[in-house]
């Protein structure tokens, strides 16, 4: 049965990042389930969820190994975002899998170098963290990359220059109301990053929101950019660390920055 959808509904992005087999304690672990149910959903909206408006960040091997077969299944195709230092990893993609996951349709965007915080990066390192992730992509590939989602979100207009500089024409960000729109020369569009305590239901009444109940949805987003600015990107980052109850290990290989 396809839901019912306001005639002027947006088309936004969404962004899921570790695939779990089970239900899991870190905010950022999805269960294979909930990310069935949520697939399941998205295609009855019949709003063009299958082709390409489902992303992942990071390149962990849980996309491969939990979400693809979904992804199959139901007729969708996503865009993976894979941070390039970490490639071959422990629980990470491989080169191989990155160029099935191509071949099966997937597109594949880059996520950084080093999952740096770019807007903290000198001139010279941001450089470097944009042009040697989209390079070895490349050569992975054999394909131009053109597309990079930015790590912890954190961006700023000189990070939107130096993605254009570095070869980059669309750039994803982790603001989930931002409008898309051409600045700095690249096209900036906003996601939803899902955490596992989102069900069904909440992920279509944020798809579907319109007038005061989107605004009553935008204030929690709002209030956080606006701790975010009182204390820092590095004090916020830790802050939510210990809410989110990340496991450093899972999400950063040893060797990775971040």
């Amino acid at each position: 049965m396809t839901s019912e959808v306001p005639p002027d509904a947006e088309l936004r992005f969404i962004t899921y990042h570790e695939i779990a087999e089970e239900n899991s304690g870190d905010i950022y672990r999805v269960s294979r389930v909930q990310l069935k149910s949520h697939l399941i959903m998205l295609r009855g909206l019949n709003l063009g969820y299958a082709g390409h408006r489902v992303t992942f960040d990071d390149g962990h091997i849980s996309n491969y190994d939990f979400a693809l077969p979904l992804m199959e299944e139901l007729g969708f195709r996503a865009i993976f975002f894979i941070t390039t230092s970490w490639i071959g990893a422990e629980n990470r993609l491989s080169e191989a899998q990155v160029r099935e996951l191509l071949k099966m349709g997937h597109q594949i965007g880059s996520h950084s170098c080093t999952h740096a915080f770019l807007n903290e990066c000198s001139d010279q390192k941001l450089h470097e963290e944009l042009l040697t992730s989209r390079k070895r992509l490349e050569d992975v590939l054999g394909c131009s990359i053109r597309t990079i989602s930015i790590p912890y979100g954190r961006w700023d207009r000189r990070v939107l220059r130096a993605c254009m500089t570095a070869g980059y024409s669309k750039v994803f960000t982790s603001d989930p109301w931002l409008p898309a729109s051409a600045r700095e020369g690249v096209d900036v569009l906003g996601r939803l990053t899902i955490r596992n305590s989102v069900d069904v239901n909440q992920l279509r009444h944020f798809l579907t929101a319109r007038g005061l109940v989107k605004a009553r949805l935008q204030m929690p987003f709002k209030m956080k950019q606006a701790l975010r600015a009182c204390v820092g990107d590095r004090m916020y980052h830790r802050i939510w660390h210990v809410f989110a109850n990340r496991e450093e290990t899972s999400r950063t290989p040893s060797y990775g920055v971040r």
